[in-house]
């Protein structure tokens, strides 16, 4: 099985606000949360990826003492990730999110 699944996008123009990074993070929760559904995966460590105009980066994490239930407790812990590094002191060029601790769902 694998170790973990994960989506992320490069945008056009910096992001330097929350509100178009949570627009940006909306398809990448539906497309990991949708591979994991596919396959019968839950997931307990959400990973969030941060990657600057400078080509630098960041990753937060949160992992969780079981499996999350639904894709609505992914959105709520990808929704808490990004917010400390808000408003960011340069643009934000890509968006990852990253599910890991993976295991079969019963």
């Amino acid at each position: 099985m694998r170790k973990s699944v994960g989506a992320k996008d490069t945008f056009l123009l910096d992001l330097h606000t929350l509100e178009p990074a949570n627009e940006g993070l909306d398809p990448l929760i539906r497309k990991v949360w949708d591979y994991c559904e596919a396959n019968g995966i839950g997931a307990k460590t959400v990973t969030l990826k941060i990657k600057y105009a400078d080509f630098t980066q960041r990753t937060r994490s949160k992992t969780v003492a079981a499996p999350l239930p639904a894709i609505a407790d992914l959105k709520d812990i990808v929704g808490l990730l990004p917010a400390p590094i808000f408003p960011p002191r340069k643009g934000i060029r890509l968006l990852g999110v990253t599910l890991s601790s993976l295991e079969r769902r019963a």
